[in-house]
């Protein structure tokens, strides 16, 4: 991959042709193979700057269109960046991002204007919601799916969007799958299935709404009212616990690393591995799915 060029510009209108002049104008081999758009709200410039990584590491399989969109007083104005690389068959392939500064007010209809028409379009909404809920219902309105991340938003935040009619993720719901692996592996077994039938209540030592977030999902795939209890303050779940009668199911992760184990009602401690997956490859999976995902709503559903 070819080192980003970056311009900036004062005139919205001036976009796009500073982008096909990025791409090398008509210059043969230099092609758009575009396979998304990409609407990300970063209010911050260090959130600018972590979108920024991720879009790095994320283009090179997924060619992409990225409208960072930060509500700011003044003028708008932006700054646009493409980045190539050798595609199959030696061809030239780019992917483009543009950083938009303006009002709030303004910003929805600056997307429009850029967007890559027939492709789908996704609208990363980071940071909280409560402040930014208009121009959120605006962006909602263009696009196939918003992503979130519960850690940041809040779950009632998160919840309070999945009642409207776009389909929602959530980034933290995305860091609970190697979790969520390790407890299904735990009811394999008659015994550990019987045990999770009768389960009681869940305890994790994690984030709190990720800790609503497994007791979401276990009382939906159970189909059975489960107590939970949340302890500790760190940025990552650490330990879950399922009470049932007599039994506790355990995932719990060793130390700083990715190593853990699974204990099951026969009181054997598996081996699993625990990821902590970067915001880089959580997204691209994210963008990887079109539909919506109903075992997350219906864990989003029963988690409050």
């Amino acid at each position: 991959m070819t080192a980003p060029d970056t311009q900036a510009v004062t005139d919205l209108a001036g976009v796009e042709p500073l982008l096909a002049q990025l791409r090398g104008g008509d210059r043969s081999g230099s092609v758009r193979a575009t396979t998304l758009n990409l609407v990300v709200h970063a209010p911050t410039a260090e959130d600018v700057n972590a979108v920024a990584d991720a879009l790095t590491m994320i283009a090179g399989s997924r060619p992409l269109r990225a409208l960072v969109v930060t509500p700011s007083g003044g003028e708008a104005r932006a700054t646009v960046t493409s980045s190539c690389w050798l595609g199959d068959g030696g061809q030239e392939v780019c992917s483009e991002q543009v950083v938009i500064e303006a009002e709030p007010q303004a910003l929805p209809s600056a997307v429009v204007g850029l967007l890559v028409p027939d492709l789908p379009v996704f609208l990363l909404w980071m940071g909280g919601i409560d402040g930014g809920r208009p121009l959120l219902d605006e962006l909602a309105e263009l696009v196939t799916r918003v992503i979130v991340d519960s850690d940041a938003c809040g779950l009632e935040a998160a919840i309070a969007l999945a009642s409207s009619s776009v389909a929602v993720s959530d980034i933290a719901w995305a860091r609970l799958q190697p979790w969520r692996e390790a407890l299904a592996m735990l009811a394999d077994a008659p015994a550990g299935l019987e045990a999770f039938r009768h389960s009681i209540g869940i305890e994790v030592r994690g984030p709190e709404n990720e800790a609503l977030l497994l007791a979401g999902w276990l009382r939906s795939r159970l189909d059975r009212q489960l107590g939970v209890e949340q302890s500790g303050r760190g940025r990552a779940v650490e330990r879950v616990g399922v009470h049932s009668g007599g039994h506790e199911l355990v995932v719990e992760r060793s130390g700083r690393g990715e190593l853990g184990h699974a204990t099951g009602v026969d009181g054997v401690a598996r081996p699993v591995v625990l990821p902590r997956h970067e915001f880089s490859r959580l997204l691209g999976a994210e963008l990887d799915q079109l539909g919506a995902d109903r075992v997350f709503e219906q864990a989003l559903s029963a988690a409050s």
